[in-house]
């Protein structure tokens, strides 16, 4: 239709003599009638009157808040069953909007650098030679590096704090395109010997710990013992690479130093693409480049070292293997919607059969299908809007819990809300999901045979198709409760058996004190033994300890301690370049932690820096090289040292990176050392230790460690106390993770089990009602109440057998996508399909019997009198 403006001031008229015009319709239609003498000749009226007032006013307008006038009105009158849809939907609605939330942020938002549409990250390490042989020869790409890992002591400037820093190249800032708050980035040359001494602040570390003072700026400060000079202060909103960085400190690139050149601090790169670069050349520049590094190595590196390197997004790159995680509870949290969509979609088909009597007299008005159709839809919409305001609020809950899936050092998450964005995304969702569940009911309630529903008042109008086709739904849902109840069940089972795991070492009653000192404090190595011996010292004194050692690492603290070493009779070949990790312990640690000497000895006080180099090995490290002998008297030694260490011990295994024991590939064993003869992997002395202390059963942790804590401040007060933590919450914290996804999914698949027993008690309700005269017929003929009762069962568990196969499918399709979370147990563990199944079977006849013992309780004289 053209626009006309003569129509649109007519309709604009309309709207503000309303009461008048309708006044005058009404005496012109009483005239006419008059002047007819017969009702019969006029027609409808009330069509008539419709008719005549789409002239004079806006018609969709008016037509959709009719509708919406009528819709909101039909919903009042049914307030249990408005109440229970909207739940249904602001469940899934409310999952989905807050998954939406984190996917927008993490997946979909573009980063906030500038063009990040041309920043990617390259998925292998590289020491610094791989750096400045990709900074000088790349032609697609301007690379820089970035650690997130890298710690420094902050002293002189009150209590010594231990900050977590990023060591980048000088170049990091501009290749983001990311301006300081104050101040001004590195310059390139800054990552040079001489010129490095230099900080950038993060935000939170200038307002916390300097006060928010702009003349920090120039100020010098001192990290790790060195004196560095402030140059700039980053935005509040910077983050990179993660949020726990503090500050950015340049890296060194010095070619003269061949160890730290090639061999020390292998760190991530991204890079920037050059203009008209693609990601897929600068894929064959970075496999090009890396087999010309592995050609420039002063040593032997393994055969396909980094070949597998891949360029790709930096977006993708950050996000990592949580990309998976995520799309796999999104796939969840969407069934979860496809089941309440389907659940409410069958309680709409069971009220329009109890409204077929208004459709009825609806049409016989004048109304047409595609009118009913519309007003039903409109109904629909209304409903699944009432469900996404109520999802919203679920929304916010939800998406605190959906977070605690996610790594809490993950850049960008911390800062996910419930924005404009997801509102609108919310608002589409309840449009296409209204429509979606809705077209069905509006379709069946709109085929009306008026003779046959006005005489049967609605009993037996309703067409089989119909019936048939609810039953269909809840076997949809039965298949996508399927599904979701075997994730949830492997997942259950992976952490049953998590938890079961012996991890190697007894975490009851131990407490970890990190102590920090200065690497350079650590340089004379008899001053940091005298620190920690006397550390040692004054901490068996206080009454609640009952013994107290020391130790570089402790189990599953995510650190990675590993130094490449010889093994006596094994030669060194490109296959073949053994790196163990290896613990730098005190004497009594071993019993500390009540791991099992297997073979040989424990160290003693006597294994001092002046004895004879020792080490203990772990039971798989001695059959992996000595398989079928003794590994008690055989030698190891760092790559680099000239003097043997002979094994004096093999102690059992210890679970050091994770419960499930996924070591990284390049860890081949593990071994300790005397904390007096350790080495780390840049050939130093380590400085940063636990104190590991085991406290006597029903002593006050709190305080003990507070003693703890004061001691070692007391010993040294630029030495920084950085963590205090009872090893119970250290394990409990490396399955903190796993054990949140496996409770959303729990969640979602107990949250479809109720929406699909809903649904199937509803249909079989609905079934028992729509088929009383047949059953009044049968036990007017002699049925028995078992057998009603059976037959009613029957029909119920055959609509859900038939999701149960179907599910059953999509479940090991499904399974399969979820098997990196899984730990002892296959994708497909038949105990968990069979659990499962019966289990669903048990709901469905809980669910079907309640419906069906009132069938067989039936009156056959009043149901065979209803019809």
């Amino acid at each position: 239709m053209t626009f006309s403006f003569p129509r649109f001031c007519r309709h604009l008229l309309f709207f503000s003599r309303r009461e008048q015009l309708e006044r005058e319709l009404a005496e012109e239609i009483e005239f006419h009638r008059a002047q007819k003498q017969d009702d019969r000749a006029m027609g409808n009226i009330t069509l008539a009157k419709e008719e005549s007032r789409d002239v004079w006013s806006f018609l969709s307008i008016e037509n959709l808040w009719q509708d919406l006038k009528y819709a909101a009105r039909m919903l009042r009158r049914s307030p249990g069953f408005t109440a229970l849809a909207a739940i249904s939907l602001a469940l899934g609605i409310g999952g989905n909007a807050a998954m939406f939330s984190l996917v927008n942020a993490l997946l979909i938002r573009p980063l906030p650098y500038f063009q990040p549409e041309r920043l990617v990250g390259i998925t292998s390490a590289y020491p610094k030679a791989g750096l400045a042989l990709f900074q000088q020869e790349s032609r697609t790409m301007e690379v820089a590096s970035v650690s997130a890992d890298s710690e420094f002591n902050l002293t002189g400037a009150g209590e010594a704090v231990r900050l977590m820093g990023s060591v980048t190249s000088a170049n990091l800032f501009s290749l983001l395109g990311t301006p300081v708050e104050m101040g001004r980035a590195f310059e390139p040359g800054e990552d040079r010997p001489g010129r490095d001494a230099l900080v950038i602040l993060s935000h939170s570390l200038w307002k916390t710990k300097f006060y928010g003072d702009p003349r920090v700026i120039g100020r010098m400060i001192t990290l790790n013992g060195v004196n560095r000079l402030v140059v700039g202060v980053m935005p509040a909103a910077f983050s990179f690479p993660s949020p726990r960085v503090e500050l950015w400190v340049p890296a060194r690139v010095d070619p003269s130093n061949v160890q730290e050149y090639f061999a020390y601090d292998f760190v991530p790169l991204i890079a920037r693409l050059r203009g008209g670069a693609t990601i897929a050349q600068a894929q064959g520049e970075v496999r090009a480049m890396t087999a010309q590094l592995y050609s420039m190595f002063p040593w032997v590196m393994p055969r396909n070292w980094n070949m597998d390197s891949r360029v790709i997004s930096l977006q993708e790159y950050i996000v990592g293997d949580v990309r998976r995680k995520l799309l796999i509870l999104l796939s969840c949290v969407g069934i979860v919607l496809l089941v309440a969509c389907t659940n409410v979609a069958s309680l709409l088909l069971a009220r329009a059969t109890a409204r077929r009597k208004e459709m009825a007299l609806r049409a016989a008005l004048g109304a047409g299908r595609f009118r009913i159709v519309r007003q039903l839809l409109t109904e629909s919409v209304l409903l699944a809007g009432s469900g996404a305001a109520l999802g919203l609020l679920l929304a916010v809950a939800a998406l605190s819990v959906f977070r605690s899936v996610l790594p809490h050092d993950l850049p960008g998450v911390a800062n996910v809300t419930i924005d404009g964005n997801v509102a609108a995304f919310v608002a589409g969702l309840a449009l296409v999901t209204g429509l979606a569940f809705g077209i069905a009911p509006a379709l069946s309630a709109s085929q009306i045979d008026l003779n046959q529903t006005i005489r049967g008042g609605g009993q037996r109008s309703a067409r089989s198709f119909w019936v048939q086709f609810r039953g269909w739904l809840i076997a949809a849902e039965v298949a996508l409760t399927v599904v979701l109840l075997v994730a949830a069940g492997l997942l259950t089972r992976s952490m049953r058996a998590l938890v079961e795991t012996n991890p190697g070492f007894n975490a009851e009653h131990v407490l970890t004190v990190r102590i920090a000192p200065n690497q350079s404090f650590c340089n004379d190595r008899g001053r940091c033994i005298a620190l920690y011996d006397d550390l040692l010292r004054r901490a068996r004194g206080i009454p609640e300890v009952a013994d107290v050692a020391v130790a570089n690492t402790v189990p599953l603290d995510g650190e990675f301690a590993g130094i490449p070493v010889d093994v006596e009779n094994h030669i060194k070949t490109a296959d073949f370049l053994p790196m163990l990790w290896a613990g730098a312990i005190s004497a009594d640690y071993i019993k500390l932690m009540r791991i099992h000497v297997l073979a040989g000895r424990g160290f003693t006080e006597s294994d001092g820096a002046n004895s004879a180099p020792v080490v203990l090995i772990s039971a798989s490290t001695a059959r992996r090289f000595w398989p079928g002998e003794s590994a008690v008297g055989k030698h190891v030694k760092p790559t680099w040292d000239d003097q043997w260490r002979t094994i004096v011990g093999v102690v059992s295994d210890v679970r050091q990176y994770d419960l499930t024991n996924r070591t990284p590939d390049w860890i081949t064993g593990a071994m300790y050392m005397p904390y007096a003869q350790s080495v780390q992997i840049d050939h130093q002395f380590p400085a940063a230790m636990d104190l590991v202390v085991r406290t006597a059963a029903g002593a006050d942790v709190t305080r003990v460690a507070q003693e703890i804590r004061g001691l070692a401040v007391d010993e040294n007060p630029n030495v920084p106390v950085s963590v205090v933590e009872p090893m119970d919450s250290i394990v409990s914290g490396s399955v903190s993770g796993f054990r949140a996804t496996m409770g959303v999914l729990l969640s979602f698949a107990m949250t479809a089990l109720l929406l699909a027993a809903i649904g199937t008690y509803g249909l079989v309700s609905h079934s028992v009602a729509q088929r009383s005269y047949e059953i009044g017929v049968r036990i007017a003929l002699g049925a028995s109440k078992p057998s009603i009762v059976g037959l009613i069962l029957g029909q119920s568990l055959r609509f859900v057998a038939g999701g149960v196969v179907a599910g059953v499918g999509a479940a090991v399709v499904f399974a399969r996508f979820l098997s990196s979370l899984l730990y002892g147990v296959g994708a497909t563990d038949p105990v968990t399909f069979a659990g499962v199944i019966l289990f669903l079977f048990g709901i469905a006849a809980i669910a079907s019997s309640a419906p069906a013992l009132k069938a067989a309780r039936m009156d056959p004289l009043k149901s065979l009198r209803m019809d």
